[in-house]
């Protein structure tokens, strides 16, 4: 008899799967959270009871985590279609469709992001991706917006200097590519971007005052122009000296061969034919 109602009297011992889960992700035992997270949902649909919509969105980032980005995506569809979210989990969705190049999806996911949380941690990381979406989208009105918002630290990156150059370059802003090209070039002397715009800024202003110099002496053959010539091609000569600067590292570089033309041009015009036949050996 005692025994009996030992027995009835002894409470059931309910485990809390979903607090389980939290514990052993937050200790980054994912693949066990993942495991307790899947048991919650599925005790709680035996009861006929919806599991909270929490539970998907820590699903996806534990998957996340694990780099099972398909997982990961489908549960944080998941939380959404139960309309949840924070902010983590759209900093994971955000990385998630920048993996599978889906623009209009990671842009939509930043600016939901934006809107919610903007007080998170990662305010900053996210806006500079947004930053770098501009560019993908050619939305410039909303680039500049977001450069003049951006800290001087991310300015001063160079893979946001680089975004912000191209985006300048397509507007055919060609101080402002300048400046940015030398600030490019002071943090990394070896920045194909900056290299290409500097050294074709002093080709092209070289060969165009040649050619110039060259047909305004030819129109009229004096002493007095041909003297003015010499002062114009002193002015070549320093600008094509100024233009190798920046095409001799670029002609060490994978596709430096490229560039064979602009040099073979350049020492054609110094009068120093063996550099230049060299040069005209890699034109295709």
């Amino acid at each position: 008899m005692l025994i009996i109602l030992a027995s009835c009297g002894a409470p059931k011992q309910i485990t809390h799967y979903d607090q389980l889960a939290m514990q052993s992700a937050d200790s980054g035992h994912y693949e066990q959270a993942i495991q307790e997270w899947n048991e919650y949902i599925k005790t709680e649909k035996a009861k006929g009871i919806e599991a909270k919509s929490i539970a998907y969105a820590e699903l996806g980032k534990a998957y996340f985590l694990l780099e099972q980005y398909e997982q990961a995506e489908v549960n944080f569809d998941k939380a959404r279609d139960h309309n949840y979210g924070d902010a983590t989990m759209y900093v994971m969705m955000t990385e998630r469709y920048k993996m599978i190049d889906n623009l209009s999806k990671e842009i939509t996911a930043i600016e939901y992001y934006q809107a919610h949380f903007p007080n998170d941690k990662d305010t900053s990381l996210m806006r500079n991706r947004l930053f770098e979406t501009s560019l993908e989208s050619e939305n410039w009105e909303q680039a500049e917006t977001i450069w003049a918002q951006m800290d001087d630290t991310s300015k001063g990156e160079e893979k946001y200097l680089l975004v912000y150059f191209k985006m300048n370059k397509k507007l055919e802003k060609t101080k402002k590519c300048d400046e940015i090209a030398a600030q490019l070039l002071s943090i990394n002397g070896e920045n194909r971007e900056a290299l290409d715009w500097m050294a074709k800024k002093y080709y092209n202003r070289a060969e165009n005052r040649y050619q110039n110099a060259m047909a305004t002496y030819n129109k009229k053959k004096t002493t007095k122009t041909y003297k003015a010539l010499l002062k114009e091609l002193d002015k070549v000569t320093a600008d094509f000296k100024k233009s190798l600067k920046y095409f001799n590292p670029l002609w060490k570089m994978e596709d430096g061969k490229k560039y064979a033309t602009y040099l073979a041009n350049i020492y054609a015009r110094f009068d120093d034919k063996k550099k230049s036949q060299y040069y005209k050996g890699f034109i295709k």
